[in-house]
């Protein structure tokens, strides 16, 4: 084959097929920003989705299991032995986090407001308004108190056993599992299950000193005035002396001082869960989730009492109930969270400045309808917004 002629190309034609493959090249380069922008925020997206389920998993199960191991009935304890909670430190919400109202009225006053005196039965749940993000309602997002064996970490917070006395002996119910088997050194309550009483009690015992606690390979020093018949529930607490015969988690949401994640909005916080610590009576906080804007928190309860355990009615405060008001009325528990899934997004628009943090219930709102755009701020509409939404029966209470 031969070629008609010698001539090479022309700069027409250059200048044509490299515009032609300039243009190519850049829609091709438009197209990979595009996808690698879209691949990044749904990267993000599915990061904040793998954490929120498991961040929320730890919030369910708390709730589940609030009352676990609480005595009902607790007297004779020695003053300086119980402590709960001391005054706000370094690793608990400052002072602005909390209402200016009266009382409590100050950062230490809060933190001891959710404690429950030498005297008192525990309560199982708590909540209350904090400052975070407080809208024009005069509400905040709230604070959540859990009291139960199982919110510690401790792996003595997972361990119980009962003791029978029989016919002038004794019984140890033993797992075959040093998961579940209490060790010697671990500090313990013992509660005496009493069938003589309408409903049974559940009372804390306690040494002739005052002491609400010992090692497991001492526990008989709080059983010593027994007799044939009595049964005791032996639970582990933790592996340190104790400041409160239970273990204790809050939860609530705060901006840090620092390590706030980029990807969050402005105005947002972390949900953290704040364990009771026994040796310093302050807390060791554990980041559950990024990017919150609200806590919301819900009882659903039986004011009728009935049997059933039913519930009629939804509130939003616990105040003022007894130990024995919520065993006795506290049904479910709902728990509202607004946060957003992934970073900025320019290219999307959340669709409504107003978002309901919580549920209607025969009319009446319980929660409260959060206005982004106030709250927030101008790039309110750039973040994916979802409410997640937890509802438990607590299996301790009734």
């Amino acid at each position: 084959m031969y070629l008609r002629d010698s001539r090479g190309f022309t700069l027409v034609e250059v200048l044509v097929a490299m515009g032609i493959f300039l243009t190519i090249m850049l829609i091709t380069a438009n197209s990979f920003n595009s996808i690698a922008k879209h691949a990044a925020q749904q990267s993000k997206s599915a990061e904040t989705l793998q954490e929120s389920i498991v961040g929320l998993e730890v919030l369910r199960s708390d709730l589940k299991q609030a009352g676990f191991g609480l005595p009902w009935t607790v007297t004779g304890i020695s003053g300086s032995a119980y402590k709960e909670a001391q005054i706000a430190t370094t690793d608990y919400p400052a002072a602005g986090f909390w209402p200016a109202t009266t009382p409590p009225g100050s950062a230490a006053n809060w933190v001891t407001s959710f404690n429950d005196a030498p005297s008192s039965a525990p309560r199982a749940v708590q909540s209350a308004d904090t400052a975070f993000n407080v809208g024009s309602d005069g509400h905040g997002s709230k604070y959540l108190v859990i009291k139960s064996m199982l919110v510690s970490n401790n792996p003595a917070a997972k361990k119980w056993t009962n003791v029978a006395y029989a016919n002038g002996g004794r019984s140890v119910r033993q797992w075959g599992d040093a998961s579940r088997d209490l060790a010697a050194t671990d500090r313990v309550i013992v509660v005496k299950n009493s069938l003589t009483t309408t409903p049974p009690a559940q009372q804390l015992m306690v040494s002739g000193a005052g002491a609400f606690s010992t090692t497991f390979s001492n526990f008989s020093t709080l059983t010593q005035n027994h007799i044939d018949g009595d049964t005791y529930e032996v639970y582990g607490v933790d592996g340190v002396d104790l400041s409160a015969p239970f273990n204790r988690a809050d939860y609530y949401v705060m901006t840090p001082a620092s390590g706030m994640p980029a990807e969050c909005s402005p105005r947002t916080g972390v949900l953290y869960k704040a364990i009771l610590s026994h040796t310093s009576g302050s807390f060791t906080q554990i980041p559950l989730l990024d990017c919150v804007a609200d806590l919301q928190v819900v009882f659903g309860v039986d004011t009728s009492l009935s049997a059933t355990g039913i519930v009629n009615d939804h509130a939003t405060d616990m105040s003022g109930k007894s130990a024995e008001d919520i065993r006795n009325q506290v049904r479910e528990i709902r728990v509202y969270l607004l946060s957003h899934e992934g970073k900025k997004d320019r290219g999307y628009t959340y669709p409504s400045r107003y978002v309901t943090v919580g549920e209607s219930f025969g009319g009446v709102l319980r929660g409260r309808v959060f206005d982004l755009q106030s709250q927030i701020g101008g790039d309110w509409q750039n973040y994916r917004w979802k409410v997640h939404t937890i509802v438990v029966r607590p299996k301790n209470l009734f």
